[in-house]
C-alpha cells in the first residue's frame, strides 16, 4: 500500500483546518444585544420614531464617545449589553406601552404614552452624556426643619410603569443617607418612621427624574 507523501499530508491538514473554520463560522455565537435591539424595536413600533429613541438606540447598541476621549483607529465595537435592571426597565416600558394603546380614554392613553416618552428621553440624555447604559446612584437624606434626621425607611417605585401597578421597593439602608442605584427614569420616593410613642410618621411621595448627573441627591422634608 503506497504511503502518503508529505505534500498530501500538508494538503489534508489545510483542508481539515478550512472545514473547521467554516464550521466555527456557521456556529456564530448568539448576539448578546439581541434582546436590547428587540425592546428598542418594540418601543419604536408602539410610539413611532423619535430623536430620543434614535439617540438611545445608538448609545445602547454602539455607545457614545465621551467628550475629550482620545481618538482611535480601531473599528467601532458594539457596546456591552445593559445590565439586568436596565434591561428589565426597557421590557417594562414595552409592556406599559402595549397596555397604554389599549386604553379607550384618549386623554388617559396620551398621558400614559407621554410618561413613557419622557422616561425614554431621560434614558437617552443620560446615555448620551455617560456613553452607554448605566445605573444612577441616588442619595437620600431626610430633613426636619434645618436638621438632618436619621433612621427613616425610604421606599420608591418607577413612575413610568404606573399602568402596570409597579411594586414599591425599600431602599436597604436607613437614612441618612440611604443609597440606591437605579436605571435612568422617573421615580417616586417616600419615607416613614415610627416615633418614640409608636406612631407612624410619613413623608409624602416626591417624584423626581433620575439621570444626567454623576449621582442624584434627594432631600425629603419631614412635615
Amino acid at each position: 500500500m503506497p504511503r502518503s507523501s508529505p505534500i498530501n499530508a500538508v494538503v489534508s491538514l489545510m483542508l481539515g483546518m478550512l472545514l473547521l473554520g467554516q464550521a466555527a463560522w456557521a456556529a456564530k455565537p448568539a448576539d448578546p444585544l439581541a434582546p436590547t435591539r428587540a425592546s428598542l424595536d418594540a418601543l419604536q413600533s408602539c410610539l413611532g420614531p423619535s430623536e430620543a429613541l434614535k439617540t438611545l438606540r445608538k448609545g445602547l447598541l454602539w455607545g457614545w464617545g465621551r467628550p475629550g476621549a482620545p481618538p482611535t483607529l480601531l473599528d467601532k465595537q458594539p457596546a456591552p449589553p445593559p445590565g439586568p435592571d436596565y434591561s428589565e426597565s426597557l421590557d417594562t416600558e414595552v409592556k406599559a406601552c402595549a397596555a397604554a394603546v389599549q386604553l379607550n380614554d384618549e386623554q388617559q392613553k396620551q398621558a400614559a404614552l407621554n410618561a413613557i416618552r419622557k422616561d425614554i428621553e431621560i434614558k437617552a440624555a443620560d446615555c448620551f452624556k455617560f456613553g452607554m447604559s448605566r445605573k444612577v446612584p441616588v442619595v437620600i437624606t431626610t430633613v426636619r426643619g434645618d436638621k438632618v434626621e436619621s433612621g427613616w425607611q425610604v421606599f420608591y417605585k418607577w413612575s413610568c410603569a404606573s399602568l402596570l401597578q409597579p411594586q414599591e421597593l425599600r431602599v436597604p439602608q436607613l437614612t441618612s443617607p440611604a443609597k440606591v442605584e437605579l436605571p435612568p427614569g422617573v421615580y417616586s420616593f417616600r419615607a416613614e418612621k415610627r416615633n418614640a410613642s409608636g406612631q407612624l410618621e410619613t413623608v409624602a411621595p416626591t417624584e423626581i427624574a433620575v439621570g444626567s448627573a454623576q449621582y442624584v441627591p434627594l432631600e425629603l422634608a419631614i412635615p
